[in-house]
């Protein structure tokens, strides 16, 4: 058959590709039982400067990542999808907050420098603590990046703070 990925490999686990298509229908099911997916989490603190660029949010704790997508690319940390499809990508912001009210906070999911999700949060009153989550379906090839990025215009740097949770982000393939 045509029109299906070519083989990968990552982490020696066999990426769903026209092989395993035409291998059997228990192959395709065992696959997808256990697509790529990844659980990042923050639980150091990480200084997020003021209105100078968009920062990515560094993940120091991998809770689960099936086929070691987690790495630091030249724009930062992120996750590399090991096979081309649809990716569920959630993100989780949380942001200690000592800035000036009228500022904005936003957040926003990023693959290879396009941007498919943000929020634009303005900080009137000024709050205590940004947490906000968002979550979008992305196209991604195999090779291509997720990142959680961060951007603020509090006049001085904030830091990303924990309450129950720091900084997380998620990916699942749902398919191609």
């Amino acid at each position: 058959m045509t029109g299906y990925p070519a083989p990968v490999t990552a982490a020696t686990k066999a990426v769903f590709a026209s092989g395993t298509w035409n291998a059997s229908p228990a192959a395709v099911d065992a696959w997808m039982r256990n697509p790529p997916l990844a659980l990042l989490q923050q639980t150091v603190a990480q200084s997020i400067p003021s209105g100078n660029s968009t920062i990515a949010i560094s993940f120091d704790t991998t809770i689960r990542d099936d086929y070691n997508g987690h790495k630091m690319t030249a724009k930062g940390d992120a996750w590399t999808a090991p096979a081309p499809g649809v990716y569920h990508v959630c993100g989780m912001t949380n942001l200690a907050w000592t800035g000036a009210g009228g500022a904005i906070v936003n957040p926003s999911l990023v693959t290879n420098n396009s941007q498919w999700a943000q929020l634009w949060i303005p900080a009137s009153p000024s709050p205590v603590r940004f947490q906000h989550s968002l979550s979008a379906l992305i196209p991604m090839a195999a090779g291509d990046y997720v990142q959680l990025q961060l951007y603020q215009t509090s006049g001085a740097a904030q830091s990303t703070g924990f309450v129950t949770t720091g900084c997380r982000l998620s990916v699942r393939w749902i398919g191609l």
